[in-house]
């Protein structure tokens, strides 16, 4: 059965109203009969040094852990890739669990500039 867990670091500094969101979107979400992993979008935004920030629920529903040190990810909108990189973050996710993740993609991984609504993180 597919479990919420939190990143150490998320779990001490989430606000209570974001964990509760991320908690509501969790339990509504649809687990049964998913393989692999995906990824499904919280918000996105821009920080005040101009990355782009997409902020997902990470779902690993496979039985082994799954590593996003060297994973390729792409922000697509409308079937465009708006942007792409490989992940040098060392996130473990545990077999069959989900966790809140947030994405940095810096400007020059931008392809072009997102709108930032109705996108999808995707692995490939």
């Amino acid at each position: 059965m597919q479990k919420l867990a939190f990143e150490q670091a998320w779990d001490k500094t989430i606000a209570d109203q974001d964990r509760l969101e991320i908690q509501r979107v969790f339990s509504e979400m649809n687990h049964e009969n998913k393989k692999g992993q995906d990824a499904f979008l919280l918000k996105t935004a821009f920080n005040h040094k101009l990355q782009f920030l997409v902020t997902v629920l990470v779902n690993n529903y496979s039985n082994e852990s799954f590593s996003l040190l060297n994973q390729k990810a792409v922000y697509v909108e409308s079937g465009k890739v708006i942007a792409k990189l490989e992940s040098e973050y060392t996130l473990e996710i545990p077999s069959q669990t989900s966790m809140p993740w947030t994405f940095i993609f810096s400007e020059d991984q931008l392809e072009q500039d997102p709108s930032g609504y109705s996108g999808e993180l995707k692995f490939i």
